[in-house]
């Protein structure tokens, strides 16, 4: 791909380096060859300093033309919308640097590009994390769109984009620290379509929550979240019924995640340092421990039945 050309598409993995999860990533999209690479440009954008895979990396892009490799000095997810700045695709997808691609789905997004380049609809690629949506989904305004995200709006593996949509962010725009995403995601309230698209394209390289991110869990989830979303609602971006509905939501995952790292103890690399106080800023903390324990009742009630159906295939 030369220096003038513009692809349709541009891959965005951020990175801190670890060589066994971006590469396996890398070998899933340019195992796709039925693409052409002058369709398609991989930017990597790499915060860490593993020099290891710093050599690595520039010895790869030496063998792939349309492999964008840089280096940055901004740490944690900020990572991540540096790495949109670089971008020169008509279509910006995110990719997480643990998430691999399923075959086909570089032509799946090519087809998507060309489908609705003219009228530039707001997409989400939830990868069949919603239930309740079989296919793709349609709607006609943005309060609707958020509202059927539910939490997973706090996910930025979904992420995709047009350029032309993030260069109207201002250039002095913060981007939000924790959910860099977001501030793209929110941006645009009024398109005439709006679709969430839960078909299944990735597959996520599984790694124990000990070897994950290092920031703070529960004023993540407990207090900037929830922030966000309140910030949709003063803006009359959103209605209240959909805010409360997206925060109930979100306190079911905050309740999980307290079961799994604070009463079960699981390990993870996350601080946990000032949940009481995080946990009382738009929710109860008490609250939040007995839907817990709740949680943990249904599990356990379910372990016969999970147990009963393994049998069973295996029979």
């Amino acid at each position: 791909m030369t220096n003038n050309s513009t692809p349709l598409l541009s891959i965005c993995i951020p990175t801190n380096g670890i060589i066994e999860l971006i590469f396996p990533v890398l070998e899933s999209i340019y195992a796709q060859s039925e693409v052409a690479a002058e369709l398609y440009e991989v930017i990597v954008m790499d915060n860490g300093d593993n020099s290891e895979f710093k050599l690595k990396i520039k010895e790869f892009a030496k063998i792939h033309s349309n492999l964008v490799y840089k280096e940055t000095d901004y740490k944690g997810f900020l990572n991540e919308s540096e790495s949109y700045k670089v971008a020169k695709g008509t279509f910006i997808k995110f990719i997480n640097h643990r998430t691999k691609l399923l075959p086909g789905t570089i032509q799946y997004f090519i087809e998507f590009i060309n489908k609705n380049k003219n009228e530039k609809p707001c997409v989400y690629f939830s990868n069949g994390v919603i239930k309740k949506i079989k296919g793709l989904a349609e709607y006609s305004d943005f309060d609707s769109y958020v509202k059927n995200l539910r939490v997973w709006s706090s996910w930025s593996t979904g992420m995709g984009f047009w350029k032309e949509d993030f260069d109207r962010i201002p250039k002095e725009k913060e981007f939000n620290e924790l959910y860099p995403h977001t501030t793209i995601l929110f941006n645009e309230r009024n398109k005439s379509k709006y679709i969430i698209d839960n078909t299944l394209l990735l597959d996520e390289i599984q790694i124990s929550h000990a070897n994950k991110g290092r920031y703070n869990l529960f004023y993540a989830f407990g207090v900037e979240y929830p922030a966000i979303l309140c910030d949709l609602l003063r803006a009359n971006a959103i209605r209240t019924e959909t805010f409360l509905s997206v925060k109930k939501d979100n306190l079911k995952f905050i309740s999980g995640l307290f079961l799994d790292f604070v009463i079960l103890r699981k390990p993870c690399s996350y601080d946990l340092s000032g949940r009481k106080e995080s946990l009382n800023v738009f929710y109860v903390y008490k609250k939040v421990l007995r839907k817990s324990i709740v949680i943990l009742i249904v599990r356990i009630l379910k372990f016969p039945f999970k147990i009963l159906k393994k049998i069973c295939t295996r029979g």
